[in-house]
Formats: C-alpha cells, structure tokens, sequence
C-alpha cells in the first residue's frame, strides 16, 4: 500500500464535516487512482479501521487514520469487481461494516461492497430534459409503481424486463409521470425499500446503475417523467449497515427514545453536519446520475415533529435540514419536484425557504384522501351525515400545492383494494369507483394512482405478487379501464383542469351543501375554458335536479360515468341552454359523475 501519495482536497473534507456538502460520493468510497484506488471512509471515534476485500486475498489490511478530520484511508492495488469490506474497531469490539458509500452491494450473500467502474452510459433525453419543470399550472398525472410486482417473474425482477410493456402501458392510459418506490439497496423485501441500507447503492433485485440509467432513459424518451421515491428520516439497522458504523451513534442519536423509529429502524440525526452532507449528497447523486424529474421524499410528518408526535413538539435540527435540503436542491436542479408525503398539519411545507416555509414544491394531501375514502365507505343513506368529508378539503386547499394520493398504503394491511372499499353491491362498487376517480380528477391539485387501480384488482396489493393483468379479460374491469383511460385524457387535454389548480380562479362551488341528496357540483376554469362537475353520490335517482345560473349558457355533456362504453347504460349526450336567471335542470342517475363544457349562449 502506498500512502505518501494519496491527493486529498481538505476543503472538501471539512465542508462534508461541517454539513455542507452534496458530493460525499465523490470523497468517501473507493476512489480511482492510477493503477488502483484511494479507500476512503469517515469514522470518527473508530479506534481502527481495516479492510479486506478480494485485493487483499481477503487478509484485513490496516487503514491509516488521519486524526484531524477523523477519517481513514489506504491506496490499493484493487479493480473493478472486486468486493471489500471495513472492519471498524472501537474498544476491543471489531464491527465488519460495508461502505457506505458503495454503488453496487453483494445483495445475495453478506452485502460486501463492489467496485464499480463510472458509467459511461450516454442519455437520449435532452429534448425531455429541456421542457421538464415543476408542473404547477401543467398536467401532473402520476402513475405509483413498485418494480418488482408491476409484472412477476421467477426470481428477481430487471428494470428492463417491464420497460417495455410499461412504456407501452403509460403511453396508452395517459399518464405523465412514474413515480416508482425505492430502489436504493435495502435488505428486507417486504419493506418495500423504505428501510434502506445503500442510499448510493441500486438494489441488487432490480439490475445495476446502468440498467436504472436507460429504465429512465427509455421512459424519457417516450415523454414519460420519473419521480423517485427517497427514504431520509431513517435507515435500516442491520448490522453492516450505519447503525453505530464508528463505534458509536455516529448517524443516529445516542438516546434511545430518538434513536429509534416505531418501525425499529434508526432515525437519522440531522444535528451532525457529515449526516447532512451525506442524504444531501445521495439525493445530488441519485438526481444527476439518473435524471430524475422529481423525488418524493417519505413520512415527512416523523421528521418535522419527533418520532411523528406533535404533542413532543418540533425537531428543530431536523426542520433545518429540510430547509437546507430544498434550498440546496431548488439551487441546483430548479426543474426538478420536490414532493412532500406529510401527514401532518404542519404550516407552510411548500412555502419558499425565504417565506418562512420548508421548500417543497406539493405535498400529499393525506386528509382528502383519507375523508374521501371514509366518505365512499359509507352507506348511501348515511353519507348526508358525511358532507365535510367532501366539502372540507377546498377551505384549507390553498394553503398549500397539494397532490391528491390513493397510493400503496391505501390498498395493503387489510384496508383493501380501491374497488372493495366501495359501499354496496358488486355493480355499485364500480359505479361509485368511477364518481370516486372522477373527483379526484376534477378536484384541484395534482393527481397520483398506484398500480392496479386503473383496472380495478379486488385483491390488496402484495408484493410477491404481480398486478393481476387477466382482470381484463372480464368486461366489468376492461370497460372500468376505458373509463380511467378517457379520464386521463379528458384531464390531460382540458387546461381547465390542470392550469389554476392552486389559484382560486381556477375552482368555483354550484351545490356544496346539499346534504339531502348527497349532490355536488362545482367547475373548473382556465382562462376562456369553463367546465361544470356534477357527481350524484347517492344510491337515489333524481329525476329533475335544478343548479342555479345568472348567465345565458349552453351546457355540453362532455363526459359521463355511465356511458355504455363504460360498461353501463347511458348512451345520449345532453346539450342544455339556460337563460339568464333559470336554472340548470337535468336527470341524475344513482351514482353519476357528469361533466358539461360550459358556453356562452
């Protein structure tokens, strides 16, 4: 090993100690160095650090510690595809740790870190990547993916196995984005990558950085965006992981009732500057190293209060980070989203940093989703008693840039799919599925569906399952997803639906409070565009229903939930003309969403 030669930029060093770094990878890790690499990792408090590896026939070599800024290293004759492992020392206790930094870990056997060369990988997505942005007053479809069970396989599933088909599968619904759940290297299956222990590594399951790279690059190229789903309140706690990696809570705190998450990971303490540095510096390199247009980062509500519990106050360290995160990122990559799964009533989450907020850019409306679905699990009969459930959400709205989410979480654990929270019958369950759709796409804000939903599976979602594609074979979900399908596209090709969602220009009430018939109707307006919504959430026909206008009008039926297209038995499209100071009169069938382009008479 040689040791006198080893270039070493200090500066770099101190700023990733000190929190305020974003090129970590670029430092820690195995560094290409003439004939071999520069190791290089921070432990602080270890007393030694070894490693060993395929390079040292597996022999612990000894690593050099530098006592000023606490880190050790060693150059090595090693190449790529050679595996490696630290072994950290502290008081007599010797730890075999995996690099933290690693691109590619041995998932299969006892996740060694592997040497990997740069990727030389050319991307074919600059026409995408220059009219990409934030999305506020554009279309924001989301479609929610989890790589391993979008379609199965025997064994583990390739990025690049589903591509294809998936592409193929956007293109033809009408979505615009992919938001797929986390694919950074974890150890544990079934949790669905949100216990990560490689926050720079791919999983092992999925393919390599190269296979991510043209997954994203393919999607890209057929005008699909890809949001990334990134894990930064807490941290697997294997063994070989971060948990006490130096010997000591070096990434988490040394108290037990912050240390730990109610799902026994390890919180991340965000008062030390190198664990700032260091999710800043995974959230830089998954952005630019994979092109991602956005990244959705988890349970936002258990970092800004501790452990999630507001009654224990603010986690002030952890509220500076965020704001230092979105600063950082809106610096850096300002076309890139920043969304916020926040289950808290915490003010101003999508609020600039300089106003006073955290910095996203949306934040996941949880409370439309879950008095929604509460509403729909309701009797017909009863849902007067559950008029908040519908009306609530437009006085708080415009707090905030919300996104409307039936994700993941709403179809596992018991709670059922979409379709079987549904009230009622078999037929009823869809029908009121298709007004359930047709709110939340005329609703303001943006929209995100996980996968199933567009076809309606009965089954919960399972992992070790793939989506149950054959429903389609049956008319009752083939014609449910020609309805999702037109839906998309109505959303897609009106700007009324999509361009003021978080101005109050862009949404008006017409019945708001008609807990008697369980009605609602309300438009959606953009510049010249004016659409009228009308959802019967009642199991009640209604024969005459009046909305009052002030204007000469005509009302053109552009939509309808029963059309017979859709499996039902509407076929007649209404055309209705309003003088000034009449009212709208129409037929309501049981469980009716209909939507009407509004013009002037």
């Amino acid at each position: 090993m040689k040791v006198n030669i080893i270039p070493t930029n200090y500066k770099e060093i101190k700023d990733y100690i000190e929190g305020n770094s974003t090129i970590g990878h670029k430092i820690w890790g195995a560094i290409p160095y003439e004939d071999g690499y520069i190791f290089r990792v921070y432990a602080p408090n270890a007393d030694e650090v070894y490693i060993k590896g395929d390079f040292t026939n597996w022999q612990n070599e000894r690593l050099i510690k530098n006592d000023e800024f606490g880190y050790f290293y060693g150059f090595y004759k090693a190449k790529v595809n050679d595996y490696y492992k630290y072994i950290v020392v502290k008081n007599g206790n010797w730890m075999e740790k995996t690099d933290p930094f690693a691109h590619v870990m041995d998932g299969e056997g006892d996740f060694a870190a592997k040497i990997t060369a740069e990727d030389d990988y050319v991307f074919n997505d600059d026409e995408f990547i220059k009219t990409r942005g934030k999305n506020y007053d554009k279309p924001l479809n989301i479609y929610e993916l989890h790589i391993g069970s979008f379609m199965r396989f025997s064994g583990n599933v390739n990025f690049l196995d589903i591509v294809d088909n998936l592409i193929n599968h956007i293109k033809e619904m009408g979505y615009t984005h992919v938001e797929i759940m986390p694919v950074t290297e974890y150890p544990f299956y079934p949790s669905w990558g949100y216990q990560s222990t490689g926050f720079f590594a791919i999983s092992h399951r999925y393919g390599t950085v190269r296979d991510f790279k043209k997954f994203v690059d393919l999607l890209h190229q057929n005008g699909i965006g890809v949001i990334l789903d990134v894990v930064a309140v807490h941290y697997a706690s294997d063994y070989y992981g971060l948990d006490h990696f130096d010997g000591t809570a070096m990434y988490e705190s040394q108290y037990m009732d912050l240390k730990y998450s109610e799902w026994g990971s390890n919180n991340f303490d965000y008062s030390k500057g190198h664990v700032r540095s260091f999710m800043k510096s995974s959230m830089t390199y998954l952005i630019e190293e994979f092109h991602l247009d956005g990244i959705r980062i988890d349970a936002v509500s258990y970092m800004v209060f501790y452990n999630g519990n507001k009654n224990r106050g603010v986690h002030e360290d952890n509220i500076f980070f965020i704001k230092n995160l979105n600063e950082t990122l809106e610096k850096l990559y300002p076309d890139v989203m920043r969304i916020a799964e926040d289950s808290s009533d915490y003010p101003k989450v999508t609020h600039p940093v300089c106003e006073g907020g955290l910095g996203f850019d949306y934040k996941w409306d949880m409370g439309w989703m879950n008095d929604t679905l509460r509403y729909f699990k309701v009797d017909s009969f009863n849902r007067r008693d559950y008029q908040s459930k519908i009306n609530f959400s437009m006085f708080y709205f415009y707090n905030e840039r919300f996104l409307l989410p039936l994700s993941h979480d709403e179809v596992v654990h018991l709670k059922k799919s979409m379709v079987d929270k549904m009230n009622g019958s078999y037929e009823d369950k869809f029908k009121q599925l298709k007004v359930l759709m047709t709110y939340q796409m005329t609703h303001p804000g943006k929209i995100l569906n996980f996968m199933g939903n567009e076809i309606a599976t009965f089954e919960e979602w399972n992992e070790n399952v793939g989506i149950r594609w054959d429903y389609l074979a049956y008319p009752i979900h083939d014609s449910y997803n020609s309805f999702i399908k037109d839906l998309n596209k109505l959303y897609k090709d009106e700007k009324a639906f999509y361009k003021y969602d978080y101005d109050m220009a862009g949404f008006q009430w017409r019945v708001v409070d008609d807990n008697t018939n369980s009605v609602f109707a309300y438009e959606r307006k953009a510049d010249e565009d004016r659409y009228l919504v009308i959802l019967n959430m009642a199991n009640v026909y209604q024969p005459y229903y009046e909305i009052y206008y002030d204007e000469d009008l005509v009302f053109e039926e552009v939509f309808n939930s029963l059309d017979e297209k859709y499996g039902e038995y509407r076929n007649n499209k209404r055309r209705i003309e309003v003088k000034k100071g009449n009212n709208l009169g129409l037929e309501l069938w049981q469980y009716e969403a209909v939507i009407f382009k509004i013009k002037k008479l």
